[in-house]
């Protein structure tokens, strides 16, 4: 039987037909695409509560935010909540990325939600600009698929949605590089004081850009000015600006630190950052590069990368990433303890990493066989599955409400306890508690709690007693039995227990006679 060709459809366009159609919008609007699956990608969880990987760090951050908006934005002189009866005045670094987001909180009322929004600005922020960077120093196709790893690497996406300053951080750093290869290309000094301007903020939010971000932009002076390079005035204006203000604000801070004895720990001989025996260990190198190869470049990731290193340099500009890379491992080496315990010391790399992906994945697809394409397909195929994996299961898994004891404890204490009661939080050096619970007071471990020290926190205004039997802090399991006995004993014996049970402790500290 013949068919009718009138009442045929027409033909549904093939799987090959779609792709080609979005590969060409790709290609048309390439900063759209990115920065469209860079907010997809990281606005999951954005409302949830600060609990999960590195809470501790997030509710410092949060609580200055918070304080800001409370008790009055006094951006000199940020507060924690772990002060005990005082203020809570502290040393840290330029509290400007909390400010921002009490003055958000100034317009939209409290929520976590708002600081993740920032850091997913301000990484949307450095995308852009990490495009127009490479682009300048590449070319267009280098810098959307530079732009495109930066995107999708799992840390990337993690510590771009965080509520602490990374995210404004990296940012800053970008702009301040993408501002000086635009003034090197035309000497137009507004874009001298764009790069003076954003190094300036990235390094009073953390001193070490001075090193990452500073040795790059002597690399590119250099090669620019050749033997003219210290006879240019402008330049030596540019470091006395930055240096001068990150100079400033840290002496400031420091002085803060000697008034309430409050702080972070930067410098003096009480100081665990810079333990520089760590640098002649081969476990600390290895743990660092084994971080890199899982986390940062999830695996499949750094063979791209590597294949990108070994390629061949066309102009001498491009060597500005290689700089960059080497500048980061000397500033992990400036602070070697933070550097190990903290995985986002090392998100820096990224910025001059992605670029060597970019650059391999260019000269793949376009001058490589036809295996060599499939391979590289492969590759960044497992590498994005890898990635997700390891986002998932490490990052936002701890995320879940319902497996926080933490959340769970701070739920109690805020049922509990009067809202203005200053407490004693069995968390070590974790303000997780004191933060999700919106309370002041003090940190302490628990094999610190004995009558005497009750006594004492006590007379020094402190009203309750509260801590978790599961957790020590929210990210480490409580083990020691003999521990937790002696603190149900004390509780049992000279405390009035409030809540007693085989999960956590809220009990009401005798006053002060």
């Amino acid at each position: 039987m013949a068919l009718n060709s009138n009442s045929l459809e027409p033909p549904k366009p093939g799987l090959q037909s779609v792709f080609h159609t979005v590969g060409r919008s790709v290609q048309s609007y390439p900063l759209a695409f990115l920065l469209t699956l860079a907010a997809a990608l990281r606005l999951y969880h954005v409302w949830m509560p600060i609990i999960g990987v590195h809470a501790w760090r997030q509710s410092d951050t949060a609580a200055m935010a918070r304080n800001f908006y409370e008790n009055g934005f006094r951006l000199l002189y940020p507060q924690i909540d772990w002060g005990g009866s005082s203020p809570g005045f502290a040393e840290t670094e330029f509290p400007i990325y909390s400010y921002a987001v009490a003055l958000i909180y100034k317009l939209l009322g409290v929520s976590d939600a708002y600081g993740r929004l920032l850091s997913i600005i301000c990484a949307l922020i450095s995308i852009y600009f990490l495009y127009k960077l490479v682009t300048l120093i590449c070319d267009r196709q280098v810098a959307f698929w530079s732009s495109f790893f930066y995107t999708i690497l799992p840390l990337n996406i993690f510590y771009s949605r965080t509520f602490q300053p990374e995210s404004m951080l990296l940012m800053a750093c970008i702009i301040g590089l993408y501002g000086f290869v635009c003034w090197l290309h035309e000497q137009n000094d507004g874009y001298l004081l764009l790069s003076a301007a954003f190094v300036t903020l990235a390094c009073l939010i953390k001193v070490l850009p001075v090193v990452y971000v500073g040795l790059p932009l002597l690399f590119l002076a250099g090669l620019h000015f050749k033997g003219r390079l210290f006879w240019q005035w402008r330049l030596w204006l540019y470091a006395a600006v930055v240096l001068g203000a990150t100079t400033a604000w840290y002496f400031h801070a420091h002085q803060i630190f000697l008034e309430t004895g409050l702080g972070f720990g930067f410098w003096g001989s009480g100081s665990a950052r810079y333990t520089w025996h760590d640098l002649l260990r081969f476990q600390f190198w290895g743990d660092i590069l084994l971080r890199l190869v899982v986390r940062h470049f999830a695996i499949l990731g750094s063979i791209i990368f590597g294949v990108g290193l070994l390629s061949r340099r066309r102009f001498a500009q491009a060597r500005l990433f290689e700089v960059g890379m080497i500048s980061v491992l000397l500033a992990c080496a400036l602070a070697p303890t933070s550097s190990y315990v903290h995985e986002y010391y090392q998100l820096p790399l990224m910025i001059y990493a992605v670029p060597f992906m970019g650059k391999a994945w260019v000269a793949v697809i376009t001058g490589s066989s036809r295996l060599y394409k499939r391979l590289f397909a492969v590759c960044l195929a497992l590498m994005i599955v890898t990635g997700s994996a390891i986002y998932t299961i490490d990052y936002m898994m701890p995320e879940a409400l319902g497996r926080s004891e933490v959340y769970a404890l701070a739920q109690q204490v805020q049922a509990n306890t009067p809202a203005n009661a200053r407490v004693v939080a069995v968390t070590a050096g974790d303000p997780n508690l004191l933060y999700l619970a919106d309370r002041k007071g003090w940190l302490t471990g628990p094999g610190e709690v004995t009558q005497e020290f009750v006594e004492a926190k006590a007379a020094a205004g402190a009203d309750y007693l509260v801590g978790s039997y599961q957790v020590v802090e929210s990210h480490s399991a409580f083990t020691n039995e003999a521990q937790k006995a002696a603190i149900r004993s004390l509780i049992d014996d000279h405390l009035d227990a409030v809540i007693q049970t085989e999960r956590f402790y809220i009990a009401r500290l005798p006053r002060a006679e």
